[in-house]
């Protein structure tokens, strides 16, 4: 059986997955140095914060004029200083990001990069954070929580060195010390004196834990029963003065309760706020997240048609030739397919790095690593025969253009054009009207060549490594049925026609 078309359509889609090869590791190289992913979560923190905390970034009263802002972009793109106005989501999205690059998730330069985000990790870092940066008025509603509290603890000392507790009283007042005593010292946490502190971690407004105010309120009336029961033993035995006691231990405990239905209260007011912060940040963050992946999906897909354009102009890929070569040049089509098994096995090694867990390396192995497997399959490519580009070939076109020709008025000139002497010589010569218009011919052909090549790239490796895998299976499924054939060919019959 005949393989010949079978083994030009296989080379052709080495040839294909070679170069979307190329045409991601230019990507990965270009993701890496520009931090493209990392500055699209820096934009998602932003957009996560104002979805919030409600805080949108102010729109410029006057536009910008048109080159202002394409510098602006220039220098975004070469990582230099941007003056723009600064927002409460730049603050939030500029700490959020120092805290990442505390704890190593920095470029080589010590600047912060991150190349993923998980909702835990958010969590932890927002909680590093002064609390200022995400909610900016915790100071006041915290400062009447915190006097509260200091009120409570006091009215607690007092009647824990009241004489006249004891008994079931002691027991009910120790319970209620020992519930309090975790949110006591937490609060110390958050204040200097009797005053808030004017910057306080996230993390340590969130600690303060929030009130069984049933449990506490029966615990200060059984202390309220136990304390009745021994007055009126007092009031039985005559005795006045502990009886006057008594009844003052008894509206201690009742000024504790009232204390514990305000502190609920001011508990609240106080804390809420941050937890429903936290309860917005957890539904926004997927929703945000999602926008993300999007976002840089349509921008990689951009950046990957533009460098499959850049690859294909350079490498001088146009389709049409490289298909012409392939099916008439069965040496070069031989090369290709015997080279067919390493280039299939280096797409998975590349499709297994571009995997959402990589193996993690640094950014200067990772930089390292994508120059080298750019040298290698464009080394690859030209080791396939094709011709990349030429300066002399650019220089033709341009000089075949007219541009640096005055067009005669009887029409004599329209550019120039190589031509080869006899002396195996090339020299310049004035085209004639018919040989520009031929030119043309030849270039919009060129052009659709190429066209033809960057639709076929823009489908990515992934898919090429998937077609080269089917094709090879059918290959080898039509050379066994051909062996079966010939087995069961029987002598003097001849090979059975296809």
């Amino acid at each position: 059986m005949d393989l010949g078309i079978l083994n030009t359509v296989i080379a052709l889609v080495i040839v294909l997955l070679v170069l979307s090869l190329l045409v991601q590791a230019i990507q990965t190289l270009l993701k890496k140095i520009l931090k493209l992913k990392s500055r699209q979560i820096e934009g998602s923190l932003k957009d996560l914060y104002e979805q919030v905390v409600g805080a949108q970034t102010p729109e410029p009263t006057t536009p910008s004029p048109v080159l202002k802002r394409i510098w602006t972009t220039v220098k975004r793109v070469l990582g230099m200083k941007v003056d723009v106005p600064v927002t409460a989501a730049d603050v939030f999205k500029d700490r959020v990001l120092d805290q990442f690059k505390n704890i190593g998730r920095k470029t080589l330069f010590g600047r912060a990069v991150l190349d993923s985000l998980s909702k835990g990790d958010l969590f932890k870092v927002m909680g590093k954070l002064e609390s200022e940066d995400f909610f900016p008025d915790y100071v006041q509603k915290f400062q009447v929580l915190c006097d509260r509290i200091e009120d409570m603890r006091k009215a607690i000392e007092a009647i824990t060195d009241d004489e006249m507790l004891r008994g079931g009283a002691s027991t009910k007042i120790a319970e209620i010390r020992s519930i309090l005593a975790p949110i006591f010292n937490n609060v110390s946490a958050i204040v200097e004196g009797t005053q808030v502190k004017p910057k306080v971690l996230f993390a340590d407004l969130l600690r303060l834990q929030k009130l069984d105010v049933h449990e506490l309120l029966d615990l200060v009336d059984e202390a309220q029963v136990a304390v009745t029961k021994e007055t009126e033993l007092a009031n039985d035995a005559g005795n006045a003065g502990e009886v006057a006691a008594l009844q003052n231990l008894s509206k201690q405990l009742a000024a504790v309760a009232k204390l514990i239905g305000d502190l609920s209260q001011k508990f609240v007011d106080a804390v809420s706020p941050l937890r429903n912060k936290i309860e917005q940040v957890e539904l926004w963050f997927d929703t945000v997240t999602q926008s993300f992946d999007e976002r840089y999906a349509r921008h990689m897909r951009t950046a990957s048609i533009a460098i499959s354009i850049l690859v294909v102009i350079v490498l001088n890929a146009n389709f049409f030739q490289v298909y012409k070569s392939l099916s008439s040049n069965e040496v070069q089509r031989n090369l290709i397919l015997e080279k067919g098994p390493e280039i299939l096995e280096r797409s998975r090694v590349a499709q297994a790095q571009a995997s959402p867990t990589p193996v993690p390396a640094t950014v200067q192995q990772a930089l390292e690593q994508s120059r080298e497997e750019i040298e290698t399959l464009s080394s690859t490519y030209a080791g396939f025969g094709f011709t990349p580009i030429t300066l002399r070939q650019l220089q033709s076109f341009v000089r075949s253009l007219g541009v640096w020709t005055i067009a005669l008025p009887d029409g004599g000139v329209w550019g120039q054009t190589l031509v080869e002497n006899p002396e195996n010589v090339y020299s310049w010569h004035n085209q004639t009207p018919g040989q520009w218009w031929q030119s043309r011919k030849s270039d919009g052909a060129t052009l659709v060549g190429w066209a033809v090549m960057v639709m076929l790239l823009s489908v990515g490796a992934p898919f090429w490594q998937d077609a080269l895998e089917s094709l090879f299976g059918i290959k080898n499924l039509l050379r066994q049925k051909s062996g079966t054939q010939n087995i069961e060919t029987k002598s003097g019959e001849g090979q059975p026609k296809e």
